[in-house]
C-alpha cells in the first residue's frame, strides 16, 4: 500500500486531489545525531516515518510527507557525527513544506517530530503558516515519546524509559530497524546526580556533560517486545487523534 507522498506520481495525485481522496498529510522531521555507541544516528527519523507510515495506512484519505532527516542538534555535536542545521533553516524548511501542501489543496496537516532540537523551530513555523493560512488546521505532535512514558510506565525498568537513546528509544529503534542496533555496545547513562531546580525551570544543556557515550538513560535494558509496544501505543494515537479530527470536519471549535 503506497502511502509516502514521492511513491505516487502527479497523474495519480491530481486525481486523487480533484476526487478529494486526500483529507490530510503527515509530515515528519527528524535528525542525524549521537545516540551511543551502540545505536546509528538515524531513529529521530526512522521511527517517526514508521509511526506515520503504519497510521496511513489504518486511514483512508492521509499521505505521508517523506521526513526531513537532518534538525537543529547543535546540544549533540561533541559526538561524530551531528549534521545540524540552524534554527533560522528548520522554521525556512518546515514553512515551504506546509505552504506547499496548503497551496495544493492539503489544508491539514499533522507534524510528527522524532527530535526535541527541533521543537520551538517547528513551533514557530506552524505559528507562522497559520497566520498566513486561517483555513489551514495544524496539529502538533512534538514529543512522540512523552506519549509512550505516560502509558508505559509499569513497562520500563529505568528512568520510566527515558533518555536520549535510552530504554525506550532504543527499544523502539530495535522494532523499526533492529538491523542496526547492536547491544553488546550498549552503556547504561543514567545522570543521577543532575541538580533538580524546579519544575518550572530548564537547564541549557550539551550532551557530553552528562553522558560519556552521547546516550542517556539505560538502553541496557531495552528489548523489541518494549519496542513493538510503544510502536503500536503511538501509532493508535496517530490514528485515533486523525479520525477524531475527520469526524468533526477538522473543527476543534465544538460549538460550530
Amino acid at each position: 500500500m503506497k502511502v509516502f507522498l514521492n511513491e505516487f506520481n502527479a497523474k495519480e495525485l491530481k486525481t486523487m486531489i480533484s476526487e478529494n481522496k486526500i483529507d490530510s498529510a503527515i509530515t515528519v522531521f527528524g535528525s542525524c545525531e549521537s545516540h551511543g555507541w551502540h545505536m546509528p544516528l538515524g531513529p529521530d527519523l526512522f521511527v517517526p516515518t514508521g509511526i506515520a507510515r503504519r497510521a496511513a495506512e489504518k486511514l483512508e484519505r492521509t499521505v505521508v510527507v517523506p521526513g526531513v532527516p537532518f534538525g537543529t542538534s547543535i546540544h549533540y555535536n561533541q559526538y561524530p557525527l551531528s549534521i545540524t542545521l540552524r534554527f533560522e533553516t528548520i522554521i525556512a524548511v518546515a514553512e515551504d513544506i506546509f505552504d506547499s501542501l496548503i497551496n495544493n489543496g492539503i489544508n491539514h496537516i499533522v507534524i510528527l517530530n522524532g527530535h526535541d532540537g527541533n521543537i520551538p523551530a517547528l513551533e514557530i513555523a506552524a505559528r507562522k503558516v497559520k497566520d498566513r493560512h486561517k483555513e489551514a488546521v495544524i496539529v502538533f505532535i512534538p514529543a512522540w515519546w512523552e506519549i509512550t512514558g505516560a502509558r508505559m510506565s509499569e513497562d520500563f525498568e529505568v528512568w520510566n524509559g527515558l533518555g536520549h537513546g535510552g530504554e525506550g528509544e532504543t527499544s523502539i529503534t530495535m522494532a523499526v530497524r533492529p538491523d542496526l542496533v547492536n547491544m553488546e555496545d550498549a552503556v547504561a547513562q543514567v545522570p543521577k546526580d543532575v541538580i533538580n531546580l524546579s519544575d518550572f525551570s530548564t537547564i541549557i544543556w550539551d550532551i557530553k556533560e552528562i553522558t560519556e557515550t552521547g546516550a542517556t538513560g539505560d538502553p541496557t535494558k531495552a528489548t523489541k517486545q518494549k519496542g513493538q509496544k510503544m510502536l503500536d501505543i503511538v501509532t493508535d494515537y496517530v490514528v485515533t487523534l486523525i479520525k477524531k479530527l475527520e469526524s468533526n470536519n477538522w473543527s476543534y471549535d465544538l460549538r460550530k
